[in-house]
């Protein structure tokens, strides 16, 4: 009895003189009209020209032209100017380069052979192109990108001042004047995401203007965040993203913003959490799938890599009480029993944000998301000093603890609708006090009850350890929220 087949691997040749631009024109044969991404590692530019310099110029402009991406690994300082639009390029250390040229495309894995008449071998099999690929990933996460030495914070300003002009008036900086006109929007939107805050699109704006709270588009009836956002770990340069569209959603003014941004800065542009309707709107009048060109190798969707999750905080609770043991209550138990004699609470405020700051950056010393290059220490800038309008522990919750009078943590949360209140900051010293952080947490889920909350949202997560992490608190409901990309 046949239980299941293999598709089985085709193998097949290309040979001649110009052996780089005969496998370039297999890649566009391969990938079509449809775009896609190549991963060449391996290469030497005088090799990789010295057949027919114009003709795999002009072949290698046309994968930018087709919609296909290219990411290269080349030896350390080499100058790799082949370049076209999409493609970028890193340095691997001399002792790790092999010459030995690498394409990795759709579910082709394709070495060039440089022998007295060039070949290069074809392997066609998706399981092989798949372990390749990562493989490559592995190679470009520890590799160095040229492009982190030229494009620094004034590059990011430039692009801030460049779109603000272009807009006149429509995209503006974000302020703190501005926290009611978020307020307002929160209200009136129907979507009650993780992503309907003041302290989340200003963290997800990336700290630009003269409070450090990112760029805004208001047209009067949409209001969204403006980002520039570091994506070198892929390569490339600053790349904008669109944050959380509230009020009237309208797909057409979204284009239209992403054909600017696009234009501006030369690279893709992301619009981020958007309902499954929003999104297949985008898609239909020309954005792409999230896939196509994702934010990071590890991480797709960043924050929205996995789904958010959201505490009912009476049966969070509940779990500490009833006799049944579990992670989360002999966690809790044990930190009560070490340190709970030992923590004071107070607001957090001007008077303590140098010490919230230390919290940081001892934090992202171990932070294992800082391995990916996705967050970093400026990213809480904005929740220690610009927290939402009215007062703490009303409008918004923010608190600084202290174990044995040293500052060790703080979090901060803001309503995103009538019965759920977002988590945006759970900042603690977990490797100095274990379990500090499941503490903190249960601490969040009885501040919410007691100001009249029922659900408590956690956010979505970047890592599948810290949407595990997550499931201790026994989440009953999941909001997944999406990712689209303007490319074109």
């Amino acid at each position: 009895m046949v239980i299941g087949l293999q598709k089985p691997t085709l193998i097949s040749t290309l040979e001649g003189e110009n052996i780089v631009q005969i496998v370039l024109q297999d890649v566009l044969r391969t990938f079509g009209d449809d775009g896609g991404e190549v991963y060449i590692s391996g290469i030497e530019e005088s090799r990789f020209l010295a057949a027919d310099p114009e003709g795999t110029a002009k072949t290698w402009h046309e994968l930018a032209e087709w919609g296909i991406q290219a990411r290269i690994l080349t030896r350390y300082g080499d100058a790799f100017s082949l370049q076209n639009s999409r493609s970028f390029h890193r340095w691997i250390p001399e002792h790790l380069f092999n010459p030995t040229t690498i394409f990795v495309y759709a579910d082709k894995v394709t070495t060039i052979l440089w022998s007295t008449t060039p070949q290069a071998l074809v392997l066609q099999d998706f399981t092989l192109a798949d372990a390749h690929r990562k493989q490559f990933f592995c190679m470009w996460e520890q590799a160095e990108s040229p492009t982190t030495h030229s494009s620094g914070l004034e590059d990011k300003n430039k692009l801030a001042e460049r779109v603000i002009k272009r807009f006149g008036g429509r995209v503006s900086y974000i302020t703190r004047k501005d926290r009611q006109l978020f307020r307002d929007f929160r209200l009136l939107d129907q979507t009650q995401t993780y992503g309907n805050s003041f302290y989340f699109v200003c963290q997800a704006a990336n700290g630009l203007g003269p409070d450090r709270l990112g760029l805004k588009y208001f047209d009067g009836r949409m209001l969204a965040g403006i980002g520039i956002g570091n994506r070198f770990s892929l390569g490339g340069n600053w790349h904008f993203h669109v944050v959380n569209p509230m009020g009237e959603f309208n797909a057409e003014s979204i284009l239209r913003l992403s054909r600017h941004l696009l234009e501006l800065s030369g690279v893709p542009v992301f619009v981020k959490k958007l309902t499954d309707d929003e999104r297949d709107q985008l898609l239909q009048i020309g954005f792409s799938p999230i896939e196509d060109y994702p934010w990071h190798a590890q991480a797709m969707e960043e924050d929205d890599t996995f789904a958010e999750q959201i505490l009912d905080v009476n049966a969070t609770l509940n779990k500490l009480e009833i006799h049944q043991r579990s992670g989360l209550k002999t966690n809790y138990r044990y930190f009560r029993s070490k340190f709970g004699d030992q923590v004071t609470v107070e607001d957090l405020g001007e008077e303590n944000a140098a010490e919230a700051h230390d919290i940081v950056n001892q934090f992202f010393d171990y932070l294992d998301i800082k391995q990916l290059h996705i967050s970093q220490v400026s990213d809480y800038d904005n929740i220690i000093h610009y927290p939402p309008i009215g007062n703490n522990g009303k409008m918004y919750f923010s608190q600084l603890f202290r174990i044995g009078g040293k500052a060790a943590a703080f979090f901060a949360m803001e309503p995103v609708s009538e019965d759920t209140v977002g988590l945006y900051a759970s900042i603690t010293l977990h490797q100095e006090f274990p379990n500090l952080s499941e503490f903190l947490i249960v601490e969040c889920c009885r501040i919410a009850q007691k100001a009249g909350y029922r659900y408590l949202n956690l956010g979505g997560s970047e890592t599948s350890g810290l949407f595990a992490f997550k499931e201790k608190f026994s989440p009953v409901a999941y909001t997944k929220m999406q990712w689209v990309v303007y490319k074109v």
